[in-house]
């Protein structure tokens, strides 16, 4: 009775709220944390809350950790601030800061801190499913915005599926490039790529109402979950024709599922760019995919100069859900409460390029009552980031459906998720991470965090670009590569970086435009030209990058910008011998690896050894094993090779891979 319980639970925290709280933002804290180096410490500070407090109590966790723990700390009423010194500088330390009046709790806020954590050069394999008829509309902008992908430190595979694909071929063709890539971090479908449904709502003894409440908007609602979860078994034996919209409506082996609950972990960042039956913009399918690969280059590479602040335009109250409080709590630790605006969104987006917007109305499938319409975005803009909460629309599968419709919009825009039925979970990205991060922290929770109602439910999902991070840094410019010495070594200058108080340049280096990009130096580079005195045969891809220690409302942190791209072809880099290995490719994963590698073949091998050499052409390990029937899952001790670039050869078949 997992409904049942949460909403009583809901219900009876809303009461409590009702003397005590006067508006939304009371259930919040409205925290920031302040970070030292020298002693480290990692100071908690939020308003102080003259009435209807007795005391605070502050947890703490690793990230990763799935549970509070004990009570690190319980300051009393009159306090506004809690210093922790044991801290340790670069590590990520995440904090739940409660308020109580006696044994209730009256309002929950969440940060993810730390002090000068490490900057990330390397973010994981990202998949691209793309509609096929829409990749060959949008094919030069599609590649460009790959390559913008890669520049973040993503190795970027891609797979085109048709319309008509089951949405269980879609994802074998997931779970394929899974296991090419050693496992995927990120998943970005882009156009109308199949659409899986599932849920019985109103059906459910569990679950007898739809996510917004209403009788006739019951049945199964799109489920994208479906693609990132490592599970098969989804029923298809429910009916419920009780819908309004025929796509509700769900029989038995229709191919619409059944499970209102998450049947299993949310594996990746996921997020959805289908800008398909979107009339009222006056713009085929293709123009606007296309005018949203620029608006997320722009913003990418700080042609859009955005303004730190967040936008709360709510039209309910306390005792109607409270969906605004995911505003409060998520802005208090991205920009500080004086940087939080109440008021019409629109509005207030008009007049600058807000980065994160909240609203909340009665709704349809085209508007949010009080906020805005899909007919509203088609000439305004919204924020970057936005959160709409409000009937009908979060089932977004419909022509001209307001969740999907900010990223239509000629400016910003470039996510959006319904937010309230849960409450969304954003605040780690003030460290740095991607909203796809948000994405999965959200479907994943089974109450370690505060959610309202509705947590951890097929219906969650993000429209957008789930790889896009919050602070942006401006890229160095004009970047050349020359080669010297019989095109032995790579000479590279660019134009410094625009950004302020930055330390300096990160250079990457890859043998493909989607990656993997490994960087070349361990510290910033202070001037604007580098020399790669080992590049590889023939093409090299190179980014630079600026990096500055980047400081929020919730910490500080080693950012980079995106990178600014070269490349440079015919280089006789490596020795002649290694080139002679690479007649044929191989997939090899985890790359990089650590202790272990796995090989996959594309051609039939009959070969009984597999040779490793290092980048000198020397053999450093060999090991008999059998290549049978185009497919190998046996792994290949790496624990005695020192960290680098090596070179596997079997029979006639080869490929490079790197060792951390």
């Amino acid at each position: 009775m997992k409904f049942v319980s949460s909403i009583l639970a809901s219900l009876l925290l809303i009461l409590s709220f009702r003397i005590e709280a006067q508006t939304v933002k009371d259930l919040a804290i409205q925290a920031t944390a302040v970070v030292t180096k020298s002693p480290p410490s990692i100071s908690l500070r939020w308003p102080l809350i003259s009435s209807g407090v007795t005391k605070y109590t502050i947890y703490r966790k690793a990230k990763d950790e799935q549970t509070w723990g004990t009570v690190k700390f319980s300051p009393k009423a009159s306090d506004t601030m809690w210093t922790d010194t044991d801290v340790s500088v670069g590590k990520v330390y995440e904090y739940n800061i409660q308020k109580l009046n006696g044994a209730s709790v009256t309002g929950i806020t969440y940060i993810l801190s730390g002090i000068e954590v490490p900057v990330v050069h390397n973010r994981g394999s990202a998949l691209v499913v793309i509609e096929k008829t829409l990749a060959a509309a949008v094919s030069s902008e599609f590649d460009n915005y790959l390559m913008d992908i890669a520049a973040d430190g993503w190795k970027v595979f891609v797979v085109q599926v048709s319309k008509t694909d089951s949405v269980t071929f879609v994802k074998r063709e997931i779970k394929r490039f899974h296991k090419m890539a050693g496992g995927l971090t990120s998943l970005i479908l882009i156009g109308h790529v199949p659409v899986p449904y599932s849920g019985n709502f109103g059906g459910n003894p569990d679950y007898p109402q739809a996510p917004d409440a209403h009788p006739d908007h019951v049945g199964c609602w799109p489920a994208d979950t479906y693609y990132a979860i490592d599970y098969d078994f989804w029923a298809d034996s429910d009916s419920n024709t009780v819908g309004g919209r025929t796509a509700n409506q769900n029989v038995p082996g229709d191919g619409k599922f059944d499970n209102v609950e998450i049947p299993g972990t949310v594996r990746y960042y996921m997020g959805r760019i289908d800008l398909s039956d979107m009339p009222a913009f006056g713009l085929s399918e293709a123009e606007l995919t296309k005018r949203y690969f620029k608006k997320a280059h722009d913003f990418r590479y700080k042609t859009t100069q955005t303004v730190e602040k967040g936008v709360i335009d709510e039209n309910f109250g306390v005792s109607t859900g409270a969906f605004s409080v995911t505003g409060w709590r998520n802005f208090s630790a991205m920009f500080g409460p004086k940087n939080i605006i109440e008021g019409d969104l629109l509005t207030n987006c008009s007049t600058q390029n807000l980065l994160f917007a909240f609203g909340a109305g009665g709704g349809s499938y085209n508007s949010c009552g009080g906020v805005c319409s899909t007919t509203d975005l088609v000439t305004s803009k919204p924020a970057v980031f936005n959160m709409l909460f409000g009937s009908y629309f979060g089932d977004w599968d419909n022509t001209n459906n307001l969740l999907r419709a900010p990223l239509a919009s000629p400016e910003n825009g470039l996510t959006n998720a319904w937010s309230g039925r849960p409450y969304w979970q954003n605040h780690s990205m003030a460290l740095g991470d991607p909203i796809g991060y948000s994405a999965l922290v959200t479907q994943n929770n089974r109450g370690l965090y505060s959610y309202g109602i509705f947590a951890n439910l097929i219906h969650v999902g993000l429209m957008g670009d789930p790889t896009l991070r919050l602070h942006i840094i401006a890229p160095p410019t004009a970047v050349s590569a020359k080669d010297s010495f019989n095109k032995t070594i790579v000479n590279l200058k660019w134009t410094s970086s625009a950004e302020s108080s930055h330390l300096g340049y990160y250079i990457y280096r890859a043998s493909s435009p989607y990656g993997n990009y490994f960087p070349l130096n361990s510290t910033p580079v202070t001037s604007t030209a580098f020399a790669d005195n080992s590049p590889f045969q023939g093409t090299n891809y190179y980014l630079v990058k600026t990096v500055k220690l980047t400081t929020s409302a919730s910490g500080s942190y080693f950012n980079t910008s995106y990178g600014a791209a070269t490349v440079i072809t015919g280089m006789k880099g490596q020795p002649a011998q290694i080139n002679s290995l690479l007649a044929q490719t191989v997939m090899a994963y985890p790359n990089p690896a650590n202790n272990q590698i796995t090989f996959q073949f594309t051609n039939y091998n009959k070969s009984s050894e597999v040779e490793i050499f290092n980048i000198h052409g020397q053999k450093v390990r060999s090991q008999s094993i059998q290549l049978d029937g185009n497919f190998m899952t046996e792994s290949i001790d790496l624990s005695a090779l020192n960290k680098g670039f090596y070179i596997m050869r079997a029979g006639n078949s080869s490929c490079k891979f790197m060792k951390n």
